[in-house]
């Protein structure tokens, strides 16, 4: 449907995958997580999944169904609104939402990332535009930025605020590209 976005629900911190199990049956949600193999001491493998952002799921949906998740699913407890194109005085609130493109990017650098993946508010300040030309993540594109002497690449996301996506890059494996 061309008006489903991707909504950011909010629900308590250790309780998004929970969620997710019962969401997925009608709508595509998403959790952002990491997932990886631990080696115990007895030799045991597991596979554990690790949430990168917790407290929020992403649900692929319509605005109009936002108030029956809400009241269907008591553990999404209120979704994220946009403080920015509300209007208070009007008592119109809009729902904060992801854009296609930039969750394509979320699941994909979380899915092929060989270094950790850091999501911060923090104003980062950040450099040329640039290209990865090798490794896992060949073709993402994003801003360098140099924190305390290791490149990252970031990318910008907007969930009701500035959010900055960033894993560490080596500098062989970029390219500059044009604004």
């Amino acid at each position: 449907m061309p008006d489903e976005k991707w909504y950011i629900g909010e629900c308590k911190p250790t309780r998004e995958r929970t969620i997710r199990k019962l969401l997925e049956k009608s709508y595509e949600v998403y959790v952002a997580s990491l997932k990886e193999t631990k080696v115990y001491a007895s030799r045991n493998r597991r596979e554990v999944e690790t949430v990168v952002i917790p407290g929020k799921i992403f649900i692929h949906t319509t605005e109009a169904h936002l108030w029956e998740i809400l009241l269907d699913y008591p553990g999404v407890y209120r979704f994220m609104i946009n403080r920015a194109a509300s209007d208070r005085e009007k008592g119109k609130r809009v729902f904060a939402y992801v854009r296609d493109e930039e969750m394509q990017q979320l699941q994909y650098v979380l899915n092929n990332a060989p270094n950790p993946v850091t999501i911060t508010t923090q104003q980062l300040s950040l450099g040329q535009k640039i290209e990865i030309t090798r490794g896992p993540l060949i073709g993402l594109k994003g801003e360098l930025a140099h924190i305390e002497n290791t490149s990252y690449i970031v990318l910008k996301m907007e969930m009701g605020e500035r959010n900055y996506i960033l894993t560490e890059i080596s500098v062989q494996d970029i390219r500059p590209i044009d604004p």
